[in-house]
């Protein structure tokens, strides 16, 4: 622990800086140096190589997006078991420096312990990793500058959960990655398996859902589910505000998670209402047209 403190007070230290603190806000707030780029080059492997190496690198791309979702999952687990770890920056007396420049930080109630951002950004690093080596190397080490180093800075985390959120979002993509290579030996990986041979039969039959829901996935990735957080986030204060005191993050998850699906539902019956609606007329087309 004196340690994990004397490291943050290190980088801590600095903060009050103007031109640090922007910088460091620039990059909390960036979402395009974050995952824009690490989901850009996920979108040049899936469609580089040809034959056996393009479907090798689609596997190691699925893998990599299912592990960081496990290990994110994994994280909130860890975070609700473990004892609770308040963020340095809402320690009284730890000596935190205070940066000069307003930087919007939503947090929710969550421990700090284990770092989610160092899980999800370590986790598509590491994936990167086995697509190809050097460029996951690159970007592992950008992850710690400027992913885990600002949330160091501005006193988001101590040391220890950044590293722990990195081994855990490493470990878990590791994990995948083995589990889906290998080849239905394994129950893990005959499910592995069939979910890859269900995903190239929509790519390949259905091509128009299966780019769009890619689309959506990898834009949720891109911004790590920002949006989903407001969401959940409104649904939480709109709960408490009508009487629900005891509502947490979970009960409005829920919430937001089943209004979705009933708006999807309706929407699918409806376009199912209105083929049914129109084959009469297509079907009378055709027997003029014979």
């Amino acid at each position: 622990m004196s340690f994990d403190l004397a490291l943050f007070h290190l980088v801590n230290s600095f903060c009050g800086n103007w031109a640090l603190d922007h910088i460091a806000r620039y990059e909390e707030n960036n979402y395009f140096f974050k995952g824009g780029i690490f989901l850009t080059a996920y979108w040049w492997f899936w469609f580089s190589g040809e034959g056996e190496r393009r479907r090798n690198n689609r596997r190691v791309i699925i893998a990599a997006i299912v592990g960081a979702l496990v290990a994110l999952a994994l994280n909130r687990v860890m975070s609700a078991v473990l004892p609770f770890r308040v963020r340095p920056m809402y320690v009284p007396d730890i000596g935190y420096h205070v940066p000069s420049v307003g930087t919007p930080m939503n947090m929710e109630n969550w421990s700090s312990f284990p770092s989610d951002s160092a899980t999800f950004w370590f986790a598509l690093a590491f994936g990167l990793f086995r697509l190809y080596r050097p460029l996951g190397i690159v970007c592992m080490i950008y992850s710690t500058v400027w992913m885990c180093l600002s949330r160091l800075y501005l006193g988001m985390h101590y040391p220890s959960d950044l590293i722990a959120g990195a081994a855990l979002g490493t470990s878990v993509v590791w994990a995948t990655e083995k589990a889906f290579a290998a080849n239905g030996r394994t129950w893990i990986g005959s499910y592995t398996q069939q979910l890859l041979y269900w995903l190239h039969r929509l790519e390949q039959t259905k091509p128009k859902v299966f780019y769009a829901v890619a689309f959506l996935v990898s834009f949720e990735l891109t911004m790590m589910f920002d949006d989903i957080r407001n969401g959940v986030r409104g649904v939480l204060h709109a709960l408490k505000a009508v009487g629900f005191l005891y509502a947490n993050e979970s009960t409005a998850l829920f919430v937001l998670g089943g209004g979705v699906v009933i708006i999807a539902t309706t929407a699918a019956l409806a376009a199912g209402a209105r083929r049914r609606l129109r084959r009469p007329h297509t079907e009378k087309q055709l027997s003029r047209s014979l």
